[in-house]
């Protein structure tokens, strides 16, 4: 599955210095999107990747856990991040290959 992390935080993310781990501990594969938000592909629930993320913020900040549909998802250009061309493009073969639960 793949999910969005979305997270509102009071200090920069590079200060939070579990919170990297909790990403990349949470999914197969993950794609920073920008300082504070992230794609996963995880087989964990959203509860699950909520829960992780919790320990690893302060009391204040905001963790959102939204599970996404590639299929039917459009974006720009990704010629410039090779990377996030690469994972989109995983995550949709993925889903395409599983069948709906």
């Amino acid at each position: 599955m793949l999910y969005t992390v979305m997270c509102r935080l009071t200090r920069p993310a590079e200060e939070y210095p579990t919170l990297s781990g909790a990403i990349q501990a949470a999914g197969v594969a993950n794609w920073p999107v920008n300082e504070a938000t992230w794609l996963i592909e995880s087989d964990h629930s959203a509860e699950a990747i909520r829960d992780s993320i919790d320990l690893c913020i302060e009391e204040g900040d905001l963790a959102l856990v939204f599970p996404l549909m590639v299929g039917p998802a459009r974006w720009t250009s990704l010629r410039d991040v090779r990377y996030g061309r690469q994972f989109l493009q995983s995550a949709l073969q993925r889903e395409q290959a599983t069948p709906l639960r």
